[in-house]
């Protein structure tokens, strides 16, 4: 699944839109490197995305089947790491 889709499937990101945004920025890396929001994402991937204040790193368990409930997201990864930064901006760059 492309990681642009699977952030918003997650709901790891508002939208769609928002993370192509990210990846664009250099915001997002799949497996330690700068993911283009076009990327194919599968299951034992470790995606990190950096918010504006804090980064989080997540490993696929299961790309999902399409958009999902914030509730059931939580099934198709795990969280690695995750920590507060001080940083201003956002995802617009």
């Amino acid at each position: 699944m492309r990681i642009d889709l699977l952030l918003k499937a997650l709901c790891l990101a508002k939208t769609r839109s928002q993370a192509r945004k990210g990846c664009d920025a250099g915001r997002v890396t799949l497996n330690g490197a700068r993911a283009k929001p076009s990327a194919e994402a599968r299951e034992g991937d470790v995606v990190e995305i950096r918010y504006p204040r804090k980064v989080l790193a997540v490993e696929v368990l299961e790309t999902p089947p399409g958009q999902i409930s914030r509730r059931d997201a939580a099934r198709y990864y795990r969280v690695l790491r995750e920590h507060d930064v001080e940083e201003s901006g956002d995802w617009n760059g």
